[in-house]
């Protein structure tokens, strides 16, 4: 138990680092709510998964229900998955999400400072383009 508390602690801090919300959804996830420019929020869901041998550390955020917008031009996506640094679309349980995963042994909360806002930035960017609304 000891071991999963020191893994939440660095959600909390990442959330005071970026002046943002922390929320303890379940015992496995966090939302941490963001301010963004121009007055807009985003939330982004922290959790660890693992993977093979790896504990991965996992930041998501919600860009829209796609049932709700079938339009989305999914070629254009991965286009811009290549320009991003830390992150990528993605589709999960039905929805166009925004996903940045990193070995938990090598991150640090600075790290996790700049793999946090490009999540909730290009969720919050692309949610716009696609629902003209702020959302998440």
């Amino acid at each position: 138990m000891e071991h999963h508390i020191k893994r939440k602690e660095y959600f909390v801090k990442l959330a005071e680092k970026l002046d943002g919300t922390y929320i303890e959804y379940t015992d496995e996830i966090c939302i941490i709510s963001l301010r963004l420019p121009d007055g807009r929020t985003q939330s982004i869901r922290g959790f660890f998964r693992q993977r093979g041998q790896d504990l991965m550390l996992m930041i998501m955020s919600k860009v829209c229900y796609l049932d709700e917008y079938p339009n989305v031009d999914f070629k254009m996506l991965t286009v811009q998955n290549n320009k991003l640094h830390y992150s990528k679309f993605v589709i999960h349980h039905d929805y166009l999400e925004v996903l940045a995963d990193a070995h938990f042994a090598d991150i640090t909360v600075e790290f996790l400072e700049h793999v946090a806002l490009e999540v909730a930035q290009t969720a919050d960017d692309w949610e716009f383009k696609i629902t003209g609304q702020d959302l998440h």
